[in-house]
């Protein structure tokens, strides 16, 4: 029985792996490393995952929009185990139809409409004490400006190169995704977009415990 779990939690994991934007190692099997990178001319990006215990809530996810533009999103859904992972796997697809066919003239800085597209999947779902946090981002990457959306999760770290010093941005307060109706969310202030903008060579961090 314990070998049988654990052959089950390594398939789990190599699942969850699937989701995320990691390195390959072998690219015909698609084997996946605990890192991923993605660097252009204007931008580095670089991510690792390795969950605890098994499948996780733990999300991540950077994507290349067009020449100039690049979603980000960090995510963690509440709870351990298989029932986070399918959440996180939910998460990640409507992050991914949102952006499958984004453009700036089309959809603009309209973050707000994919979390509370968020909001209100898992909200129907009725899963009473699971939630997702996260922080849902475009980067403009010619003019260092970072639009992010939160839900839940407002609190974000920079590492200011002029100053030589890392500060930490707290964001609105939020709600959680799936914790309140769309409605009651919009009486209370929302989902509000905020632009953090940055410099060459500055960092920004974004990580779940």
């Amino acid at each position: 029985l314990a070998a049988g779990y654990e052959s089950m939690l390594l398939g789990g994991k190599e699942v969850q792996r699937a989701f995320l934007p990691l390195d390959t190692i072998d690219d015909v099997n698609k084997i996946k490393l605990s890192v991923g990178h993605i660097e252009t001319d204007n931008i580095q990006f670089f991510g690792y995952y390795e969950g605890a215990k098994g499948v996780s809530g733990d999300f991540f996810d950077f994507k290349n929009l067009d020449e100039r533009y690049f979603a980000l999103i960090k995510c963690d859904v509440s709870g351990k185990g298989a029932p986070a992972a399918l959440i996180m796997a939910e998460v990640s697809a409507l992050f991914c139809d949102y952006f499958s066919e984004w453009s700036y003239e089309k959809n603009g800085i309209n973050l707000q409409k994919l979390v509370y597209k968020i909001n209100n999947h898992l909200e129907s779902r009725n899963l009473k004490g699971k939630f997702a946090a996260f922080t849902l981002g475009i980067f403009d990457t010619e003019q260092g400006d970072i639009y992010f959306c939160n839900a839940g999760d407002n609190v974000i770290h920079i590492f200011d190169y002029s100053e030589n010093k890392q500060k930490k941005i707290t964001l609105p307060s939020t709600p959680a995704a799936g914790t309140f109706s769309s409605s009651i969310i919009e009486q209370n202030g929302g989902f509000p977009t905020v632009n953090v903008h940055r410099d060459k060579n500055d960092v920004l961090f974004l990580y779940t415990d």
